[in-house]
């Protein structure tokens, strides 16, 4: 047995539970005889043994090797199949694992690429008896599960939702590079959890639909709960994509204002040294005033010199408060 797999049996009624680790899958048939036989695998080396003791279908055994399977669901002849991803957070970022559900008589195998999931919550209530879960059938517990998947798409958005308000802060108090990245980070979490979630929505609506023998009648109601779960989730990412957008119309909108006010602080720099830059140019023509008195007689004055200096001065400054009565500035 490949030391990373690890196979657990939940077994349980109404009165009773036992929870124990195998080694191999065909040791959960002496469990047969609870109302509940839940056998969790970590791990896909199992297949080959759950397809000969299960007689599962090929075709579900070749969507869960398939790397890039998507969200799926067959309705088989006595079994079902269900297919989707679990989403965690890591650092940068959101990664998606394949979990694999089977439902047959009061066998529920669950099939996971590696240990750790979100039905922790569930095998808590199933060892201490809370809930209603020892009073209900295997499809109530495989309702479960998908909703334990489908819910622990909620903090993650929430996160999301955080680390949006956060960048919205910044690009309103100080956009820079950074921040973009920042955005575009999000939105590509956004789209990942939209690409994961959206084919739950044909998952769910064909167990409605189509799978009604495995699930009791109350079970059913909970399925539709789901589907509507399902959907609110899509609106919530629905609306944050649009944040996502209006974030960048944002961050560009006050990257233009930023360029619009160095150009207009630069433009009037520029207009204040035009007469500045003229007067000094007719100044700097060097004419010899002693050939004729009209060859700037001025340079020839005491004070010519401090003269045109507060000449400019006051052209500068005056020009200084003509923009901002105009509120240019």
């Amino acid at each position: 047995m490949n030391e990373s797999s690890k196979i657990t049996v939940f077994a349980y009624s109404k009165d009773q539970f036992e929870e124990k680790r195998v080694k191999k899958v065909e040791e959960a048939l002496n469990y047969k005889e609870y109302s509940v036989v839940w056998i969790n695998i970590d791990g896909i080396e199992h297949l080959e043994e759950l397809k000969r003791i299960f007689g599962f279908h090929d075709v579900a055994i070749k969507a869960i090797l398939r790397a890039k399977s998507r969200a799926r669901v067959a309705i088989l002849k006595d079994h079902l199949f269900i297919l989707l991803h679990q989403v965690y957070e890591l650092k940068g970022g959101l990664k998606k694992e394949r979990t694999a559900i089977f439902l047959k008589d009061n066998f529920v195998i669950t099939l996971q690429e590696r240990s750790g999931d979100v039905f922790n919550s569930i095998r808590e209530s199933i060892r201490h008896g809370e809930g209603i879960f020892r009073e209900r059938g295997a499809d109530y517990l495989t309702f479960a599960l998908l909703d334990a998947i489908v819910e622990n798409y909620v903090p993650i958005l929430e996160n999301i939702s955080t680390q949006m308000e956060v960048v919205e802060n910044k690009v309103l108090k100080n956009g820079d590079k950074d921040t973009l990245r920042k955005i575009h980070g999000i939105r590509r979490r956004i789209l990942f959890a939209r690409r994961t979630i959206f084919p739950l929505l044909e998952v769910f609506r064909r167990l409605r639909l189509e799978g009604k023998e495995f699930f009791t009648e109350e079970t059913q109601g909970y399925l539709e709960e789901l589907y509507n779960h399902v959907m609110e989730v899509l609106d919530i990412i629905e609306n944050q994509r649009e944040m996502a957008s209006g974030l960048v119309e944002i961050y560009y909108s006050t990257l233009s204002m930023k360029t619009n006010d160095i150009i207009r602080i630069l433009t009037v720099v520029s207009t204040i040294f035009i007469p500045l830059t003229f007067i000094t140019g007719i100044y700097g023509m060097n004419f010899n005033s002693k050939i004729s008195p009209y060859n700037m007689p001025e340079l020839n004055w005491y004070y010519g010199y401090p003269i045109t200096l507060l000449m400019m001065l006051a052209i500068a400054l005056g020009m200084l408060y003509y923009f901002k009565r105009k509120e240019w500035l």
